[in-house]
């Protein structure tokens, strides 16, 4: 599940790396591109200012006067990015030109390419032609010398910012996902908590008013409500439980009142028989009693520091004389593993898988234990049928007996009370196996 977490995060927080990046980088060529077209519109007027000095110029001079003020750079002209053609009869007047631009008259300055000599290299302008009273053309353009220029330093600049808003990016990004996925984690714990049984778990309100905060707020509601669910049909499950065993007692005492008086032999078998389930009926009852205060967290808290090898060192010599009794081999594989738990209801479990393996196993069972960095774990493996994969869900459930169970004597409620314990301890009860059964009780160390 964390690992599932961990990869959502890392697509999440490159999903919002590149679309930063993204932004960053549109905003600042469509900032390029407002620039350069601020900068053009400065051209086109600076030709049309340059061009309406010319005019004046050969308003007032005719031909000659404003050969005189190109050939004399004077006034706009003086610019060195303004390029000037005046072309008639006699030679054209050139200023800043190697060769005279070929360009239509156009009633808006257009762009094109500058020649300005064998010394210097070509550059890129706009001009706008236009046609004077008197026949001759007038070329009037100005050099984009400075647009190039601005092109290498946004490009310069460019860069930088593409660098610092990468590394921006990325900083925010991951410190969105670290966010994130610190309260996505915290949910999930808790959600954890609550799937292991423990219904009292919240999950703490920051009182942001955000999101997150209103999906804490209606988790916690909904673990009341599963709480107070859960607690009510213990309560309903632990009382009939409860209520019933008086009934039962009294049955038992019954029976055998029957059962020392009886003088036919077939009596006297039908009264054993009879109280053979009752006896069964009454540890079912004390099972799901001891199920429901597990669950409900009525028992106080025995845990001490042990080591499960000695436990189940002390349950295999326990039952090693039914083993052999039963024609079984009974084996253990113990390596120290220690962890804080409940010794009494640590070996209850146990017993109750032993108990399992002798019922329906097969002609081996073997009690193991072991421990690695964050898990102590007491198995009990057997030869047996084991149990079909799509089965052992609902196996740990209470009252539930497989189809191959129900000639055998029992309730049902066996591995539901080591679950029970499990979960009181943190931990949890997996099943596996592919040739028999393997029941591993696993609690944190």
């Amino acid at each position: 599940m964390r690992r599932r977490l961990t990869s959502t995060m890392a697509r999440l927080v490159l999903a919002i790396f590149v679309l930063q990046l993204l932004s960053s980088a549109l905003a600042i060529f469509f900032l390029r591109g407002q620039m350069l077209e601020v900068v053009h519109s400065d051209r086109v007027r600076q030709v049309t200012d340059v061009r309406d000095d010319l005019l004046a110029a050969y308003y007032d001079g005719g031909h000659d006067g404003l050969a005189d003020f190109i050939a004399r750079r004077r006034g706009s002209a003086a610019d060195p990015t303004v390029f000037v053609a005046l072309l008639g009869k006699d030679a054209p007047v050139l200023s800043n030109l190697a060769r005279v631009p070929d360009i239509p008259v156009t009633p808006q300055p257009r762009a094109l390419t500058v020649d300005r000599g064998a010394d210097l290299p070509p550059i890129e302008g706009v001009a706008q032609a236009s046609v004077l009273s008197d026949g001759d053309r007038l070329i009037v353009g100005v050099m984009s010398a400075t647009e190039r220029r601005l092109d290498f330093a946004f490009a310069t600049a460019v860069g930088l910012t593409i660098a610092m808003a990468a590394a921006l990016a990325l900083a925010s990004a991951l410190l969105l996902g670290a966010v994130i996925s610190r309260r996505t984690h915290e949910l999930a714990d808790t959600a954890a908590q609550l799937g292991r049984g423990n219904f009292g778990v919240r999950v703490p309100l920051a009182q942001t008013g955000d999101g997150f905060d209103h999906l804490r707020q209606q988790m916690n509601l909904m673990a009341e409500r599963i709480d107070s669910l859960v607690s009510q049909l213990g309560s309903i499950g632990g009382a009939l439980a409860h209520d019933l065993r008086s009934p039962v007692a009294r049955l038992t005492a019954a029976i055998d009142t029957a059962l020392a008086k009886a003088d036919d032999p077939a009596a006297a078998d039908a009264l054993q028989a009879a109280r053979s389930d009752a006896d069964l009926l009454r540890q079912m009852l004390e099972n799901a009693l001891e199920i429901s205060r597990l669950e409900g967290g009525a028992l106080e808290d025995r845990r001490v520091t042990l080591d499960l090898a000695t436990v189940a060192e002390d349950l295999v010599e326990l039952y090693e004389p039914l083993a052999e009794q039963s024609g079984v081999a009974l084996e253990a594989e113990l390596a120290h593993a220690t962890v804080r738990a409940d010794r009494e209801l640590l070996s209850r479990a146990l017993a109750n898988l032993i108990d399992n393996a002798l019922k329906y196993g097969g002609k081996r069972i073997v009690v193991g234990t072991r421990a690695s960095s964050t898990w102590a774990e007491i198995s009990v493996s057997d030869d047996g049928p084991g149990i079909a994969a799509e089965d052992r869900g609902r196996v740990v459930e209470r009252f539930v007996r497989l189809d191959n169970a129900r000639t055998l004597p029992g309730g049902g409620l066996g591995l539901a009370m080591v679950a029970a314990v499990a979960r009181l301890h943190g931990g949890e009860l997996v099943l596996s196996g592919e040739s028999g059964l393997v029941a591993i009780l696993r609690l944190p160390r």
